[in-house]
């Protein structure tokens, strides 16, 4: 088991990083909504906005998660997978109390048969703090 030492300052440095992807993406779905779906259809909408959020958050990925003093390959897969965790569940809690969506359209938005793209750009975003390390580094 390894041991890490937390402290509340690193917690809320972690929080603060969550609630940055959490807002970019959100405004990437809003401009989807607003922008893209009428121009592009649905369909497409999600493709160029998957690209779009992806970039987005290895964007955020790259100028933030130094701050975090995570320097392990490990760490930052831990962090990739908090934060996809984290966006899911944000996800979700956003679709059910804020949108009034049913719980049936929440999880098909996760569903790859149906055309949705959310499953894969959550498994690519954990991949995003480790990868702007590595961009960083090149």
């Amino acid at each position: 088991m390894v041991q890490t030492d937390l402290e509340l300052f690193d917690i809320v440095k972690i929080a603060c990083f969550y609630v940055l992807v959490a807002s970019g993406e959100t405004l990437n779905g809003i401009a989807r909504t607003v922008f893209l779906n009428k121009r592009l259809g649905i369909a497409n909408a999600k493709r160029v906005s998957l690209v779009s959020a992806l970039a987005l958050c290895l964007m955020i990925c790259f100028f933030y998660v130094p701050i975090l003093n995570i320097h392990s390959d490990r760490g930052l897969i831990e962090l990739g997978i908090s934060l996809s965790l984290v966006m899911g569940v944000f996800d979700v809690v956003l679709g059910r109390f804020v949108m009034k969506a049913k719980w049936s359209t929440i999880f098909d938005e996760f569903n790859l048969l149906k055309g949705n793209l959310l499953a894969v750009g959550m498994v690519v975003m954990t991949f995003c703090p480790l990868l702007s390390s590595k961009l960083r580094v090149f």
